[in-house]
């Protein structure tokens, strides 16, 4: 006997078996779900600074005109921007990891073996990306800026650690040629990959003008050089829609497993 549960217009299939129901959930949907929590909560905290906080949002020391807010004003100082943001995060926390111990196993079969141990770094750098992400989220700079400035280092250096190194394994280690769909994700990742150190590489010159010339409109430069980084992250890791095509998260009364 099966049936099926409907959750927006999908249905996702019920399976009776003597243990009880076992839900089957596409796993790249779920990776990709996950990451559009963050995504659709960023835009938010952003267009409502904007609109509601706008000369709060984008003042700085140097009091010129300035025209987008800072991530860290616009996610983390004002309400209920910084509830929003901190809600998505905690939420979007679990499957992340649940992502993470995916990819290795996944690594496992199209890598070869002799190289599992860098697979092993790359999942591990993406568990820390994630823990450093929750803890920039939770302690604000205003709270304690020594711990929010380290875990802010620690995302930020894992990130693009993790992107590389993936980049590299998916591309350089592969013990099989990749099928049309995995070859169109590894060709997105670079893009996003080269986008994102560009972006990052200009927010810090920005920010380094903007603090030593005080020029109009400079800060807003290096807002939007902000954004680009974290959204071509985002989009990094919504590769894994791409990644797992075909592959199904089973949840049971005995657990979970992929199959």
């Amino acid at each position: 006997m099966s049936t099926a549960v409907m959750i927006g217009s999908e249905y996702l299939p019920l399976h009776h078996k003597s243990k009880g129901f076992i839900l089957k959930v596409p796993f790249g949907k779920l990776a990709w779900a996950t990451v559009s929590l963050p995504l659709l909560s960023f835009i938010f905290c952003v267009i409502w600074s904007i609109l509601f906080h706008f000369e709060r949002a984008t003042y700085t020391h140097c009091e010129v005109s300035n025209y987008l807010p800072s991530i860290s004003a616009a996610i983390g100082v004002f309400s209920p921007q910084r509830h929003v943001w901190r809600i998505a995060i905690a939420i979007h926390a679990g499957p992340r990891l649940l992502v993470a111990r995916m990819y290795y196993r996944y690594y496992q079969g199209v890598l070869y073996q002799w190289i599992h141990f860098m697979a092993a770094i790359a999942c591990w750098l993406n568990v820390i990306e994630n823990l450093a992400l929750i803890g920039l989220t939770f302690i604000s700079s205003a709270e304690n800026y020594a711990v929010h400035e380290k875990c802010f280092v620690t995302f930020m250096v894992t990130s693009e650690l993790y992107m590389m190194l993936t980049c590299y394994l998916l591309r350089s280690m592969r013990r099989s040629p990749p099928d049309n769909i995995e070859a169109r994700s590894l060709r997105i990742k670079y893009q996003l990959l080269a986008v994102n150190v560009m972006s990052f590489a200009l927010a810090a010159y920005f920010f380094i003008r903007h603090n030593s010339y005080c020029e109009p409109g400079v800060y807003s430069i290096f807002a939007l050089c902000e954004y680009v980084v974290v959204l071509t992250n985002m989009a990094f890791h919504m590769t894994a829609f791409w990644d797992f095509h075909g592959r199904e998260l089973l949840v049971g009364p005995t657990g979970v497993q992929f199959s």
